[in-house]
């Protein structure tokens, strides 16, 4: 059987399974397992399928008829400018935390000592290695799974300006003081879980998606915690991503540790209010 026959019996699978996007779907599989940009398939359309591409294609397909993200399914997800490795049990970079990389990036002196909580695959922390050279990143990381992903990507890319730490929030760093500290930590309440899609729920960690107090647990701590934790001459700033409905409380909560000058919240890709953003100027 060629591309184009596969193609489109994939896509009348995942239209009987009630999938949206049907012959996109079909088409990142194909173009995973074939290595070809799923873009240029139709220029592969008389290509013959083997039988071992066969087998990994419906292997595949049976895992995203389930929901599965094809990120965990792949292995791998784009971020920036970088390939991340990943896993089940590791939380998926989103698009909407590339813009606080912009932030950060934007925000961020020379030669600064960044730190980043929660690091998760890495993502944000090796962004901002790779993009500025001249920094130092440190991360740190509660669960297990994802510090070994994480490390593994770090590796990957070997940047030498970039350290995790297997830890809770600022415990593996007693004693350092940073210039940014950074976090994108479990902010979604319990009580949503039933309400999120099913490739979500199912799937990506919980200890990496929700937090009690309505989602604001861990991010109430790490603001609290942070002031003792910066540099204490220069700039300094705080950067966390959050959810639209925390916005005011996580203004109010760095305002009244007394050591920020300038608290505010910036939007989202999608125009949504997301990121805390807290200067010590």
């Amino acid at each position: 059987m060629t591309v184009a026959r596969y193609r489109k019996e994939l896509a009348e699978r995942f239209t009987d399974a009630g999938f949206e996007c049907a012959g996109t779907e079909a088409d990142y599989i194909i173009s995973e397992v074939l290595a070809i940009p799923h873009i240029e398939l139709v220029l592969h359309a008389d290509r013959i399928i083997t039988e071992e591409e066969k087998r990994k294609i419906f292997s595949f397909l049976d895992r995203r008829l389930k929901n599965e993200p094809f990120q965990y399914i792949f292995g791998w997800t784009p971020f920036r400018d970088i390939e991340l490795s990943l896993a089940p049990g590791v939380l998926i970079p989103r698009p909407e935390t590339e813009a606080m990389v912009d932030i950060v990036l934007r925000d961020l002196p020379e030669h600064a000592q960044v730190c980043e909580l929660g690091i998760g695959s890495g993502a944000i922390s090796l962004s901002i290695a790779f993009e500025r050279r001249d920094v130092t990143v440190y991360g740190s990381e509660l669960s297990e799974k994802a510090f070994r992903i994480a490390e593994s990507n770090r590796k990957k890319l070997a940047l030498e300006n970039v350290a995790f730490f297997q830890g809770d929030l600022f415990t593996p760093f007693a004693g350092k003081k940073f210039h940014m500290i950074t976090a994108n930590l479990p902010y979604i309440p319990w009580k949503e879980k039933n309400n999120l899609p099913p490739n979500v729920r199912d799937y990506e960690p919980e200890e990496a998606l929700f937090a009690d107090d309505d989602g604001f647990a861990l991010i109430e701590k790490a603001v609290l915690a942070s002031p003792s934790h910066f540099v204490s001459e220069g700039n300094c700033a705080l950067i966390f991503e959050l959810g639209e409905e925390q916005t005011s409380r996580a203004v109010r909560t760095a305002e009244s540790t007394g050591f920020f000058t300038e608290c505010r919240i910036e939007n989202d890709i999608f125009g949504v209010p997301r990121f805390l953003c807290a200067y010590r100027r």
